[in-house]
C-alpha cells in the first residue's frame, strides 16, 4: 500500500466572489435560496452535509478554477445560505471530492480520488480539514489502476471507514473490472485494513454506514450474479470487514443502490434506481430496512416514460423521507428532482428544480428548519455545468411561517399518527436548550437537559391522549412555552 503525505496548493475564494451567488426564490413549499459556483468548464457537487452551526458543507469537482487540472472544491454556507468560505484543493493532476462529513471535532473529512502521486490512474483519497477548511493531512490508497472512495464515516475516536471500488485488486488474468473496496483507517489516515469483495464481473460500492450493534452495511450494485444486468447489492460486514451476509435486489433491467442512511427507528433507508422492464425507463427506488438489514418495504417512483434516478435520501424529523436525484425529460436532458414520501414510502409531493440540464447528487436536512440539495446545472450559462445548490429554509407545509417570529410553532397540533416538530425563532433554532413537557396538572414527564432546538420532536407514541404543556429554555436565557394536544 503506497502512502505519502504531501500538501497540495490551496486557494481561498474571497467573500462575495462573483463565481458564487445566491438568489432567494419563493416556492409552494417556502423560501428557496439558490447558489452556483464555477467558470467555463464542468463544476459539480457530489456530496453535502449539515453542520452544527445550522449551515451546510458541500464538496465536489471543479475543472474551471485551475488551468488543465481537476480539483476538489469545498464550500461552506451558513443557515441563511450565504457563503462563509470556498476552498479549492489543487494538485498537478485530477483530484475530486465524492463525500464530505463533519467530524466530532467540528472539522471535516473528504473522501474521493486523486492522481497527484504519480499514478497514471486514480487512487482512493482521504483529506482532513479544520473548521475553516484548512487542510490538516491527506492520504491516498490503492494500486496501479483506478481506485475510488465514494463514501466515508467517522467511527468515534477510532478513525474512519471508506467505501468505494477498485480496479487494482480482485482481478485475474486480463480481466479488468471493478470490485467493492473498503478501507479502514485510524484518526490520521493510516491503514488498519482493506477488503476487496470481488465477484466474477463488476461490483461497486457507493455508500457505507456503521451499525449500532457493530460492523457495517454497504450498498452498491453487482453485475456478477445475474444474466448481464446490474443488481442492487447490500453487504453486511463485521467489525473486521468480513462478510456476514449479502442481499441482491433484482429486476428485469438494471438496479443500483446509491445511498444508505440510518433512520429514526434504528433501521435504514436505501435510495437508488431500478428498471422494472428490460430496456424500459428507470424508476426511483426506495427500500426500507429494519435494524438487522432485512427489507420491510420497497417502493418505485415514476412511470414507463419517466426515467427517474435517486442519488441521495434524507429523513425529516417527522419521520418522512426526502429523495433527490434526476428526472430525465429526454434521454440526455434532465432536471434536478425532489420527492417526499411518508414512513411507508407513499409519495406526498415531488418537484423539479435547477433548470434544464441539471441534476442533484446530494440532499441533507438541518433539523426541522431546512434542507439542501446539491448537484450541477447549466442554467447560469455554462453548458458543461456549474456547481449548484438549493436551500429550502423550511421542510413543513407552507401554511406555517418559515421562521417563527414570536411564539414557537408546533406542527402538527393536535399530534396524531406522526411526530410533531417545534420551530423556534432563528436566533434560538441552533442553540442547545433545556426541553420539558408537563401534563395539564404540572407533572413533568420529559426533562431533557441538552438538545438542539432544531431537533425537538414530539413523538405520538410517547404520550397518552390528552393536553400537554412544553417549555424550552434557551442558552441565551430566552424561555418559550406552549401547549399541544395528543389524540
Amino acid at each position: 500500500m503506497k502512502k505519502l503525505l504531501l500538501l497540495p496548493s490551496l486557494f481561498l475564494l474571497p467573500q462575495g466572489h462573483t463565481l458564487y451567488a445566491q438568489s432567494p426564490v419563493l416556492s409552494t413549499y417556502g423560501k428557496i435560496i439558490e447558489g452556483h459556483f464555477g467558470k467555463a468548464g464542468l463544476d459539480v457537487a457530489y456530496s453535502a452535509a449539515a453542520t452544527s452551526d445550522g449551515g451546510y458543507i458541500i464538496t465536489g469537482l471543479t475543472t474551471s478554477m485551475v488551468a488543465n487540472s481537476d480539483e476538489i472544491a469545498v464550500i461552506k454556507t451558513d443557515a441563511q445560505g450565504d457563503t462563509l468560505w470556498s476552498h479549492i484543493y489543487s494538485g498537478p493532476l485530477l483530484t475530486g471530492g465524492n463525500c464530505i462529513i463533519q467530524t466530532s471535532d467540528g472539522g471535516y473529512m473528504v473522501s474521493g480520488h486523486t492522481e497527484d502521486w504519480g499514478s497514471q490512474d486514480c487512487d482512493a483519497y482521504e483529506m482532513k480539514l479544520d473548521q475553516a477548511g484548512n487542510m490538516l493531512w491527506e492520504q491516498h490508497y490503492g494500486g496501479d489502476s483506478d481506485d475510488i472512495a465514494k463514501s466515508i464515516v467517522e467511527l468515534g475516536t477510532s478513525g474512519y471507514i471508506m467505501g468505494g471500488y477498485t480496479f487494482s485488486y480482485g482481478n485475474t488474468g486480463n480481466n479488468q473490472t471493478s470490485h467493492v473496496y473498503i478501507i479502514r483507517t485510524n484518526t490520521t489516515g493510516d491503514t488498519l485494513w482493506t477488503k476487496v469483495y470481488a465477484g466474477a464481473k463488476s461490483d461497486e460500492c457507493f455508500s457505507i454506514i456503521n451499525m449500532t450493534g457493530g460492523g457495517f452495511l454497504a450498498a452498491g450494485w453487482s453485475n456478477s450474479f445475474g444474466n448481464g444486468e446490474d443488481d442492487g447489492w447490500l453487504l453486511r460486514l463485521d467489525a473486521s470487514g468480513d462478510t456476514v451476509w449479502t442481499k441482491l435486489f433484482k429486476a428485469p433491467g438494471n438496479t443500483a443502490l446509491y445511498q444508505i442512511l440510518p433512520t429514526l427507528d434504528n433501521g435504514f433507508i436505501v435510495a437508488g434506481y431500478t428498471t422494472p422492464t428490460a430496456g424500459g425507463a428507470k424508476q426511483g427506488l426506495a427500500i426500507k430496512l429494519d435494524a438487522n438489514g432485512n427489507p420491510l418495504w420497497q417502493q418505485e417512483y415514476g412511470d414507463s416514460l419517466a426515467n427517474i434516478t435517486f442519488q441521495s435520501v434524507a429523513q425529516l424529523p417527522t419521520g418522512n423521507f426526502i429523495f433527490a436525484g434526476s428526472s430525465f425529460v429526454t434521454p440526455t436532458t434532465s432536471n434536478a428532482y425532489i420527492l417526499t414520501a411518508d414512513q411507508n414510502g407513499n409519495m406526498q409531493w415531488d418537484e423539479v428544480c435547477g433548470g434544464t440540464d441539471s441534476w442533484a447528487n446530494a440532499i441533507v436536512t438541518q433539523g426541522n428548519n431546512s434542507y439542501l440539495v446539491a448537484g450541477a446545472t447549466s442554467k447560469y450559462g455554462d453548458p458543461t455545468g456549474d456547481i449548484y445548490y438549493m436551500e429550502m429554509n423550511n421542510t413543513l407545509p407552507s401554511s406555517l411561517p418559515v421562521v417563527a417570529t414570536g411564539a414557537p410553532q408546533l406542527y402538527p397540533n393536535p399530534v396524531k399518527n406522526q411526530p410533531a416538530v417545534i420551530i423556534l425563532p432563528a436566533a434560538e433554532a441552533n442553540q442547545a436548550v433545556h426541553f420539558e413537557v408537563m401534563t395539564a396538572n404540572g407533572q413533568v414527564i420529559v426533562n431533557n437537559a441538552s438538545i438542539l432546538a432544531k431537533d425537538i420532536v414530539i413523538n405520538r407514541n410517547d404520550f397518552a391522549s390528552g393536553v400537554y404543556l412544553f417549555k424550552v429554555t434557551c442558552t441565551d436565557g430566552t424561555v418559550y412555552k406552549g401547549k399541544f394536544v395528543v389524540e
